[in-house]
């Protein structure tokens, strides 16, 4: 049996098989350019929604501050300035973001001599009882002095039905005080970046 041979010459004038060919050839081809082009538009897709969700998170949480290697995001920093101002309206965007520094700086050091708490205020409140308060002692002297500087103040009240509103009142200036120095040591050793640009 012999083989038949098609030359170029016969495919260009035998239409029906140069037709097939062609259209056969052509067909495979354009499923291959319309398969890479979808392809092509779907990772593109695919990476430009990737981005843009990153760039929405990176908007709405972006670091405002360091504390070593802890960072505060700004939704933490919405979350702790609006709770803040129901106490202290006046609290100006850096003053927060310093006291919320403090305020992670203790809660770490409660955490770091395993404090236990219900809430992170409770450890706080531990922590400052146990490195702070307990050593504040307030003589009698200092609230017969404190009384007699602001006589005008309780009017005809005898000392002794104030002595321990004073003895409180002094008990928690000393607090803040120490306390203060307690957070300035706090700060000393910890690497602190504040990136929060005022509103």
């Amino acid at each position: 049996m012999r083989e038949r041979y098609i030359s170029v010459s016969d495919m260009h004038s035998d239409n029906r098989v140069a037709g097939c060919g062609l259209r056969v050839a052509g067909s495979r081809y354009s499923n291959y350019i319309i398969t890479i082009l979808l392809t092509l538009t779907l990772t593109l897709t695919l990476v430009l929604t990737a981005f843009l969700q990153l760039s929405s998170a990176e908007l709405i949480d972006r670091v405002v501050a360091f504390i070593d290697d802890e960072a505060i995001t700004l939704t933490d920093f919405m979350q702790y300035i609006e709770k803040a101002k129901k106490s202290a309206p006046g609290l100006s965007e850096k003053e927060a973001i310093n006291a919320l520094i403090n305020r992670k700086l203790l809660l770490r050091e409660a955490k770091r001599i395993r404090l236990r708490g219900k809430s992170d205020d409770e450890l706080i409140k531990e922590y400052i009882d146990i490195k702070v308060r307990v050593f504040i002692k307030i003589p009698p002297e200092d609230i017969e002095r404190f009384y007699n500087k602001n006589r005008e103040r309780f009017g005809k009240t005898p000392i002794e039905d104030v002595r321990d509103n004073i003895e409180r009142l002094l008990r928690e200036r000393e607090v803040n005080k120490h306390l203060k120095k307690l957070i300035k040591r706090l700060r000393e050793k910890s690497y602190i970046k504040i990136n929060l640009t005022p509103s």
